[in-house]
């Protein structure tokens, strides 16, 4: 899908006992997204690589991830550099630069991975 259209983020954290005074602030950004995007999707993954976002694809994007599973992690890597972990329930939200592939990995079984990017 060729869009020109504008991606709305927030981030809000807050936590009373965290740090050692009460943590409370959000921040909001405006995304302009010009190019392709890849609609809110599922896939079921593995113990063996899965190259979800391709460089050869895409450029510069923004990319939702959420481990849906309840017990297994997953490891995402940006090409072969193992980059983070993400527990059960976690998410992501990040800028990529698009100049690695995103790969996704199960620690064990096959948890699935909901997902979204937008090219900027």
């Amino acid at each position: 899908n060729k869009n020109m259209a504008t991606l709305i983020a927030t981030l809000t954290l807050t936590s009373s006992d965290a740090t050692s005074d009460e943590l409370s602030f959000s921040v909001t950004d405006s995304l302009s997204i010009t190019g392709d995007t890849v609609n809110l999707s599922r896939v079921a993954t593995s113990t063996g690589d899965l190259t979800l976002f391709a460089s050869s694809s895409y450029s510069r994007s923004y990319i939702y991830l959420k481990n849906t599973d309840g017990s297994i992690a997953m490891d995402i890597d940006f090409g072969s550099t193992a980059s983070f972990n993400l527990r059960p329930g976690e998410f992501a939200f990040f800028p990529w630069h698009g100049s690695q592939n995103v790969v996704v990995a199960a620690d064990s079984g096959t948890p699935v991975l909901e997902y979204a990017l937008w090219e900027a």
